[in-house]
């Protein structure tokens, strides 16, 4: 269930990252906008969660 859950995930991420790609090679900015802080908001969740399950590894080192 795990596996099939990141699979879900990385579908999705991809999908944003094609999608914002199109709008902006279309010159559709506004839905370029609307995509890309979607993926950053994902990322910095995705970080942090790896960070509360590998707490010794959060240093900077």
């Amino acid at each position: 269930m795990k596996k099939a859950l990141t699979i879900i995930q990385l579908a999705i991420v991809s999908g944003l990252i094609i999608y914002g790609t199109i709008c902006l090679y279309m010159g559709d900015f506004i839905g370029a906008y609307a995509a890309f802080p979607v993926l950053l908001v994902y990322y910095v969740w995705f970080v942090a969660k790896k960070r509360r399950q590998n707490p010794e590894k959060a240093g900077d080192g």
